[in-house]
């Protein structure tokens, strides 16, 4: 009977070609009993087994066999729905790698213009750093020289940058606390007030010796910061003055004594402009 079946079903699957031909076989050895004599056992004559528990053994061994198929398929399944979720586990950790390896690498570029920053940043502050220590170096030179220039303008230019001039060290001073940058400011903020002095002619009442132990109020005319002159109220005693080592060094001169008195008279705007020559000394 099982060849009939191999035979007639050559396409079947192994699986349902070997659960069809046990169930054959079984369905066989159940009925091979009844198709012998009834009641007798072949060869003794003695009476046959029951052939109901012959069927429910076979019963039995179909159930098992259906139980077994069951979990089988059973496990399969399981097997299946494993094995799509593993997949769906491994995609994700594959785009969790791509994302990672991603942010890896954008990670490292930054890391690499830090430090690329970081070296431009060190070597500008070495430049700063060398720039300043020349300045430093050259500070004390400027401000000995600053200070030599106040000592030679007029009083009122002194009194503009007295509080600048007060700020400079003096020689021999702890100079540690001071930066560069506020050295320099006082020595150009002093700079330049003698700047604007220098082209500015300036007109103020001082006390000035007009002769052998006798001082008098004068009008003081300074013209920028190289030459002066002086007048007195009465416009007979006038004279001239230069910038000195310690300070300005006047000359009486008479004879320019009325010359003084037209300046001051234009420079009062009492009478139209006109050209006043004076004497002047370069040195």
């Amino acid at each position: 009977m099982s060849h009939n079946t191999r035979k007639a079903h050559p396409t079947l699957p192994v699986r349902l070609r070997s659960s069809l031909l046990l169930t054959f076989y079984l369905l066989a050895a159940a009925a091979s009993p009844a198709q012998q004599a009834p009641g007798v056992i072949p060869g003794n004559g003695k009476p046959s087994e029951d052939a109901g528990a012959v069927m429910d053994q076979t019963r039995s061994l179909l159930q098992k066999w259906a139980e077994t198929q069951r979990l089988v398929s059973s496990e399969r399944s399981e097997w299946e729905q494993g094995k799509a979720m593993l997949q769906g586990r491994i995609q994700l950790l594959k785009l969790s790698i791509e994302e990672t390896e991603k942010k890896t690498k954008e990670a490292q570029e930054k890391l690499a213009d830090a430090k690329k920053r970081a070296a431009e940043a060190e070597a500008e502050k070495a430049q700063v750093k060398e720039a300043s220590d020349a300045l430093l170096k050259a500070a004390p030179e400027l401000e000995k020289g600053v200070r030599e220039i106040c000592a030679r303008v007029p009083g009122v230019v002194q009194e503009k940058v007295k509080v600048l001039l007060e700020r400079i060290p003096k020689d021999g001073a702890e100079v540690k606390n001071i930066t560069a940058a506020e050295r320099f400011q006082n020595v150009l903020g002093i700079l330049n007030e003698l700047n604007k002095a220098n082209n500015e002619i300036a007109s103020l009442p001082e006390i000035h010796e007009v002769a052998a132990g006798k001082k008098a109020e004068v009008k003081a005319i300074y013209l920028g910061l190289a030459q002066g002159y002086f007048v007195n109220a009465a416009g007979d005693i006038g004279g001239t003055g230069t910038p000195g080592a310690t300070g300005w060094n006047w000359r009486t001169d008479s004879s320019i004594a009325k010359k003084m008195i037209e300046v001051l008279d234009v420079m009062k705007k009492t009478v139209a402009p006109k050209l006043v020559e004076l004497p002047a000394t370069i040195e």
